[in-house]
């Protein structure tokens, strides 16, 4: 689990992370990274739509994925950052391993 205060939980704060941060797309999802003013230390937000799949257990699959990716790889993004991942229908039904590659082919974000 990650711990809280690496989670962006306010619906205003990922707003601002979609309007003025960047995208970067990875064939399991995308990224939306935010480095600002009022930004602290590094925060993640995860985005799976219903889109993705209405059975909601699916899901939370894919979040705790997501969110067990990285708890355990956190040293690999820079401090001052936050970050939405926007899930993509591609991580339907992958193991853990596949995700956490893919993640670590990320390294450090600039």
């Amino acid at each position: 689990m990650l711990a809280k205060e690496f989670i962006i939980k306010r619906r205003k704060d990922i707003e601002l992370v979609m309007k003025k941060g960047y995208m970067h797309q990875t064939p399991l999802f995308g990224m939306l990274v935010y480095n600002g003013k009022e930004v602290g230390d590094k925060r993640f937000g995860f985005i799976i739509s219903k889109k993705i799949s209405k059975r909601a257990v699916d899901r939370n699959r894919i979040k705790r994925l997501l969110t067990e990716a990285v708890r355990k790889n956190i040293e690999k993004f820079e401090d001052k950052k936050w970050v939405v991942f926007l899930a993509k229908k591609s991580l339907l039904g992958l193991k853990y391993e596949e995700v956490e590659k893919e993640i670590l082919k990320i390294k450090t974000l600039p």
